[in-house]
């Protein structure tokens, strides 16, 4: 039976379809919720505009959901979309001000406004909020990177992969990491584990070519 579905819609879902190997019948039972981790799997491996075509379509759909909220935040603050990525992060915090992250949301807003204190304040805050957190400790060790604090922002991204070992952009900037204190035997490391995780991200071919420089 064909279904009557608009183009728009199955744009986002063929591409979730083609990652995942669905067939067609699949396809059609495809919920939201897996469309969403479908599209935070592209985030995480670094296909930001794959990613956010799904997002966006939920939103469309209006699926309501903090997990959507906070990645499609951080999308579009990669996107370089700071403002745009604010009204999402607010969204978490307006329905619930315990979550880590709208506040990890917040700190990565004021980091693409240079606004590293208050970065700092809000990344602290989600870390008080939940201890646990894998993306609090991963975005204050990027802001500690932006501050030229070469050991504290390892330590950090070190305690995002205790949580979380399969964070590929931790691994990713770890790896830099380590590339500047001199220690390319953990950089390789790193940088492998990014690669196997990550593999058609935007930054693969810088990695691959610092690896060949070893």
């Amino acid at each position: 039976m064909r279904h009557n579905t608009s183009r728009f819609w199955l744009t986002p879902v063929l591409l979730l379809a083609f990652s995942l190997g669905l067939n067609l019948v699949l396809l059609s039972q495809t919920t939201q919720q897996d469309r969403l981790q479908a599209g935070i799997a592209y985030f995480e491996a670094g296909k930001t505009a794959e990613a956010k075509a799904i997002f966006d379509q939920l939103v469309a759909e209006n699926f309501v959901n903090n997990d959507l909220y906070y990645y499609l935040g951080s999308a579009l603050i990669k996107q370089k979309n700071p403002e745009a990525a604010l009204t999402y992060f607010n969204k978490i915090l307006q329905s619930a001000p315990n979550s880590p992250f709208g506040y990890v949301g917040k700190a990565q807003y004021f980091i693409a406004k240079a606004n590293y204190t208050g970065a700092e304040t809000e990344l602290n805050t989600a870390i008080q909020k939940d201890p646990n957190c894998a993306e609090a400790y991963y975005h204050r060790g990027l802001l500690r990177g932006y501050q030229k604090k070469i050991d504290l922002m390892i330590t950090d991204l070190q305690k995002c992969l205790q949580l979380k070992g399969n964070h590929a952009y931790a691994h990713y900037q770890i790896g830099l990491a380590y590339y500047q204190k001199g220690r390319k035997d953990l950089m390789i490391t790193h940088f492998q584990k990014f690669l196997y995780l990550a593999p058609e991200a935007p930054e693969a071919a810088q990695v691959r070519t610092l690896l060949s420089r070893v």
